[in-house]
């Protein structure tokens, strides 16, 4: 690949992201770049990547590595580009069950990654990421089995909460808060713009 790609989805297993190069080191159909995601991060240049995507990958990162990969994509990735991370919330009994997951995310944990955060409780600053800002934060519901009637899928309590829940971030943090230990949150999805002001850091 000559010029590196503008949009890159980390961890991509066998998801493909239309419009988006798939760096995973399995051996998928949806794999472009079949390489370690750090290693292949490190070998591009400063601030060449628009947009970085990436679901159900970063929990399998040890903390010092998840740290390390966020580094680099800090340093990457353009000024005024944007970040999707999409992870299994603690309260996610599959995340539990899963062997090779290391790391573990509720609504906040970015708020302590990220310079700004539209949510509401304040977090220590000793983690964050200059010019990174947590633009929106979303969770997910799933139902353990989706129930058809004459062909048609039924409405579930899954989908209320979807709705309901992520009306507002204080919502979502009320629900954590009080709520995700009787119905749990399957994953959470991050949204964070980087500054068009900031500079890449190493």
């Amino acid at each position: 690949m000559d010029a590196p790609p503008s949009r890159l989805n980390l961890g991509c297993g066998n998801k493909r992201r239309e419009g988006f190069v798939g760096v995973d080191i399995g051996d998928f159909d949806a794999v472009d770049v079949r390489q370690d995601v750090i290693s292949y991060l490190r070998s591009l240049g400063d601030a060449t990547v628009q947009e970085i995507y990436s679901r159900h990958f970063l929990e399998h990162l040890e903390p010092p590595a998840l740290q390390e990969l966020l580094a680099q994509v800090d340093r990457v990735l353009r000024p005024g580009g944007r970040i999707h991370f999409i992870v299994p919330h603690f309260s996610n009994p599959y995340f539990h069950s899963d062997p090779t997951h290391r790391q573990a995310f509720g609504v906040h944990t970015f708020s302590y990654l990220c310079e700004r955060t539209c949510l509401h409780r304040h977090v220590p600053a000793y983690a964050r990421r200059a010019g990174w800002t947590l633009s929106r934060v979303k969770v997910g519901f799933l139902p353990y089995e989706r129930w058809h009637l004459f062909g048609r899928r039924m409405p579930m309590l899954s989908d209320l909460l979807n709705r309901v829940v992520n009306r507002s971030p204080l919502r979502i943090e009320l629900f954590e808060r009080y709520l995700s230990g009787v119905l749990s949150i399957y994953e959470v999805e991050f949204f964070i713009d980087k500054s068009p002001a900031g500079s890449a850091s190493a």
